[in-house]
């Protein structure tokens, strides 16, 4: 872990869950759960359990507190929009903790009370002491208490993550291939009718590909496993033979001509990897919603 700076409490444990590609923190198995009084204003009901406005409004304002902290102006028109976009982030991270909380019971999944202060002692350590971080945890407006809950809920979320990902191997088929990318079919066809003459792939990737990522390569993408490229593209790469050159495939980006170099087993570089383990993760939680009752109470 790095060095964690004097806004560690909310860019480590809060702002990354806002901002991250992994989704949402939660609770640990045991937490107790919240049951508002009849008075109590609720801001969402995820499968009957409340989120409270109490609660939300907290969690909204340490969001709030970074963004002076860094500077920016709430009443200007861009601090206006990215506070009121960032409550709305809050909310559904609620939502998301929520969810896997409950999830998190029936995977069997749990913190136990030594992980979490192992952690936070950790966490305390890198940012140069119990002073040092009880400053942090000031100009965050958050309570050593608040910082506890959401170290325990993130490291549930991690543990969630760990066993919804638990199966994906590291090892897949992948395949070896270039590819043309353009916006339009005309475009296309022009590429297309130069390669039928002859001309050479690559050659003709710097000359007219607009994926600014591959272009220089001469088109070359790399390795790739099932479920990282576009579906009509990985269809194509994983079901032409090697060494042949696809016609024109239409995809979301645009228009693709593909030439597949080679396709063999092997291991998935470490971000390709994570890439899936994350779209697997994304892929169970939005079942988790699709499946859920959620009631919103927050505009």
């Amino acid at each position: 872990m790095h060095k964690v700076t004097r806004s560690a409490a909310l860019a480590v444990i809060l702002v990354s869950t806002l901002l991250a590609s992994c989704a949402s923190e939660v609770a640990p198995t045991g937490t107790p759960v919240v049951t508002p009084t009849a008075q109590e204003e609720l801001a969402a009901l995820v499968n009957g359990q409340p989120i409270t406005m109490a609660e939300f409004e907290k969690q909204a304002a340490q969001v709030e507190a970074f963004f002076i902290q860094e500077g920016l102006d709430l009443k200007s028109e861009e601090g206006s929009e990215r506070l009121a976009q960032a409550r709305l982030q809050v909310l559904e991270q609620m939502i998301d903790q929520e969810l896997i909380r409950q999830a998190a019971l029936g995977l069997g999944v749990s913190i136990s009370e030594s992980q979490l202060e192992s952690s936070l002692q950790d966490i305390v350590g890198q940012s140069g002491g119990s002073e040092a971080f009880d400053q942090s945890l000031q100009a965050m407006s958050t309570t050593y208490e608040d910082f506890r809950q959401m170290l325990l809920d993130q490291l549930l979320s991690e543990a969630v993550y760990g066993e919804i990902t638990a199966s994906i191997s590291s090892t897949a088929e992948q395949a070896h291939a270039r590819h043309i990318l353009v916006t339009s079919r005309e475009r296309a066809e022009e590429v297309w009718a130069r390669l039928q003459a002859g001309e050479d792939f690559a050659d003709l990737a710097r000359e007219y590909s607009e994926d600014i990522s591959s272009r220089e390569n001469g088109g070359d993408v790399g390795f790739f496993p099932r479920g990282v490229m576009p579906p009509e593209v990985e269809e194509v790469a994983f079901g032409m033979e090697v060494g042949t050159v696809s016609g024109i495939v239409e995809s979301q980006f645009g228009f693709h001509i593909i030439q597949v170099l080679e396709r063999n087993e092997r291991e998935m570089s470490v971000e390709v990897f994570e890439s899936l383990r994350q779209q697997t993760f994304m892929q169970w939680l939005q079942e988790q919603r699709e499946n859920s009752i959620i009631d919103r109470f927050v505009d």
